[in-house]
């Protein structure tokens, strides 16, 4: 690496960091001031209220580093406009992609190590956190709210259109049992599924078996009760309707594509292709971003301009959002084709960001 490509990191990594730990700061004071009513009626004790902060540092980062690297990389290059800095690099030879290159490649390592954490880390951390949430910070649960509830169990796929946490009962649940190719090979009907003495039993019970073709292999055999061999405990499925279900991995947003194309739940599956390609876009924000605004990071102008390039900077990131969050939710009500919902804001900040890069040349 150059000199001055050590010098241009030096300066984007430390603005980043140094933004990254205010970020993180006003996001711990934001939550403690939220919850500190709860944490002072519960008096959880000191180490459960650390765990309970580190594991939530995932999804603080996740949320709040595109943000962080987006400010410290106008913030970076400001300073470097500022004192003329830009000139005295262009003067000696060095392209504006040469001079965007470091910012490139830092968005994109980060961009990389987010999506390391929503694939590896986050689900655990997240479980970690409501758990610690319903056990020692927020106790009262409302067990009379009934819930639509969709999760995984092993190679059990379960919807059920009601449960209830103060019976420990879903009712009208539909269970599609799938092989180890993700093909499913079995779907099961029950009138209730509850839990009893440590174990879940379903009643009133139609199931078909499918053959390779995806078709029904033979009549319907109804059984009277059987048990299920689901891992799940009735307080995990109160966490199946929160946040936590959308923090699954792309495995697992990829097996449930596969489960309702099969069995033909073309509204269900819009939103699964929207939330799955959501998944993959999210934690490369930051690298869609800062192609974006490089352009505008790096024209060069006069000192009382510096300003205003972080004004304008803060504008394009609400208009990346505003961008994103319309054209899903077209996406997900069907208006839009799903996948290119969520891919259009993402094409059109590279495009104007790489277009942008050329015509400053």
């Amino acid at each position: 690496m150059r000199i001055l490509d050590r010098y241009i990191t030096k300066n984007l990594i430390g603005a980043y960091l140094f933004i990254l730990l205010v970020f993180i700061g006003l996001y711990l004071i934001i939550d403690i001031t939220s919850t500190l009513s709860d944490i002072i009626q519960s008096k959880p004790p000191a180490k459960i209220l650390l765990e309970y902060y580190l594991n939530s540092l995932p999804i603080i980062l996740i949320t709040v580093s595109p943000f962080a690297l987006l400010i410290g990389t106008l913030y970076a290059f400001g300073e470097l406009n500022k004192n003329n800095e830009i000139i005295s690099l262009r003067s000696c030879g060095l392209s504006i992609t040469k001079i965007a290159t470091p910012a490139i490649i830092i968005s994109l390592i980060v961009s990389t190590a987010l999506f390391f954490l929503q694939e590896k880390v986050l689900i655990s951390s997240q479980k970690k956190v409501e758990d610690i949430k319903s056990e020692f910070i927020k106790k009262k649960v409302n067990l009379d709210q009934k819930r639509e509830v969709a999760f995984t169990s092993g190679n059990l796929i379960i919807f059920s259109q009601i449960y209830s946490p103060k019976e420990k009962t879903l009712f009208n649940v539909l269970i599609f049992q799938e092989d180890e190719n993700q093909k499913i090979i079995k779907q099961i009907a029950c009138n209730t599924i509850s839990y009893e003495y440590g174990k879940w039993k379903a009643r009133g019970i139609i199931e078909y078996k499918f053959d390779e073709t995806g078709k029904i292999a033979d009549n319907a055999n109804s059984i009277a009760e059987m048990d299920l061999p689901l891992k799940e405990k009735p307080k995990d499925l109160l966490l199946k309707k929160s946040s936590l279900s959308k923090y699954s991995t792309l495995y697992n947003a990829r097996k449930r594509i596969n489960s309702l194309k099969q069995i033909g739940e073309s509204k269900r599956l819009t939103k699964s292709i929207v939330d799955y390609h959501c998944k993959i876009v999210e934690p490369f924000t930051s690298l869609f971003l800062i192609i974006g605004v490089l352009p505008l990071a790096l024209e060069i102008k006069k000192r009382k301009a510096a300003l205003s390039t972080l004004g304008i900077g803060f504008v394009l990131a609400l208009a990346y959002f505003a961008i994103f969050s319309f054209s899903i939710a077209l996406g997900k009500s069907g208006i839009f084709i799903p996948v290119l919902s969520v891919w259009l804001a993402p094409i059109f900040f590279l495009t104007v960001g790489i277009t942008g890069l050329f015509l400053l040349k």
